[in-house]
C-alpha cells in the first residue's frame, strides 16, 4: 500500500481526536471516507464482518456496575483482537455518522467525565487512539510489530510538540527580514535552481511560523538559512531572524 494511505488515515483520525466537539460530524465523515477509499482497510472490514456481529460485539463490550449510592455506571471494553477492534469502531462511527446513535448521549452513558468536552477526551483516549493504532498496524508493512510501524511512531513522537506563542510583532519582524532577503535575491543573478530552492524554503518557513510547532520551525529555518546564505549581504537579516526565534523558543 502507498505511504499516502497510512498518512491520510492517521491525519484524519488525529483531526478527529484533536478537533472540537462541534465539528465531530465532519471529522467522523472524513475518517470513514479514508477507510472507504483504502483497499487494505476495506478488505479487513469485509473479512472481519464475516465472523463478527457488531450487535453481539457491542453487547459483549458493554460493562456495567452499581455504585455504592445505587447508581449504575457503564463503560465499553474494546475487543482485544486488532481486526475486531478496528471493525467495531468503524461500525460505531458509522452509527454516529448516520444518526442512528447520538454521540452526546453515548458519551454521557459510557465516558461521562462531568462535561461534554472532558467526556469526549476520554472517548478519544480509550477508543479513538486504539483505533488509530489498529488502522496504522493494518496499513503498515510488515505489521504492527515490524520496524516500519515502530519507526512511524518514533517519527510522530519526534515531530510532535506543543504549539508555541509567537507575538504578531515578532512574526511581522521576521517577515520584514525575509522580504529584505527576497529583494536581494531578486537583484542577484544565480542559477534558476537557486531561485527555486529559495522560494521553496521561504514558503516552508512562513507556513511553519503559522503552524507554531517549534520543531518544524527550526527545521524550516535551517533550510532557509542555508539557501539565503547563497545570496550576498543577507547575513545580518538571517541573524536578525535567528535572534527573534531564539527569544521565542
Amino acid at each position: 500500500m502507498s505511504a499516502y494511505e497510512i498518512v491520510n488515515f492517521t491525519d484524519s483520525v488525529n483531526t478527529l481526536i484533536e478537533g472540537q466537539l462541534i465539528l465531530v460530524d465532519k471529522h467522523i465523515a472524513q475518517v470513514l471516507k479514508c477507510v472507504a477509499t483504502s483497499p487494505t482497510l476495506c478488505a479487513t472490514l469485509s473479512e472481519t464482518v464475516k465472523t463478527m456481529s457488531y450487535a453481539v460485539e457491542f453487547s459483549r463490550a458493554r460493562v456495567t456496575w452499581t455504585r455504592s449510592d445505587g447508581t449504575v455506571e457503564c463503560s465499553l471494553k474494546l475487543p482485544g483482537d486488532r481486526n475486531r477492534l478496528f471493525t467495531f469502531v468503524v461500525c460505531l462511527l458509522t452509527e454516529v455518522d448516520t444518526g442512528k446513535r447520538n454521540l452526546l448521549d453515548f458519551l454521557k452513558e459510557y465516558y461521562n467525565a462531568g462535561n461534554n468536552d472532558l467526556s469526549y477526551q476520554r472517548f478519544a483516549e480509550d477508543v479513538l487512539k486504539p483505533f488509530r493504532q489498529a488502522g496504522e498496524a493494518l496499513l503498515s508493512v510488515p505489521g504492527a510489530d515490524g520496524p516500519d510501524f515502530r519507526n512511524l511512531e518514533q517519527a510522530e513522537q519526534f515531530f510532535h510538540a506543543e504549539r508555541i506563542y509567537i507575538a504578531t510583532a515578532d512574526v511581522n519582524a521576521i517577515l520584514d527580514e525575509m522580504e529584505a532577503i527576497r529583494q536581494i535575491a531578486v537583484r542577484t543573478h544565480l542559477p534558476q535552481n537557486a531561485d527555486f530552492e529559495y522560494n521553496a524554503a521561504s514558503e516552508y518557513l512562513v507556513n511553519a511560523l503559522y503552524l507554531k510547532n517549534p520543531k518544524i520551525i527550526s527545521l524550516a529555518f535551517l533550510a532557509y538559512k542555508y539557501v539565503a546564505a547563497g545570496y550576498p549581504e543577507t547575513a545580518q537579516h538571517v541573524q536578525a531572524i535567528a535572534d527573534i526565534l531564539a527569544r521565542t523558543f
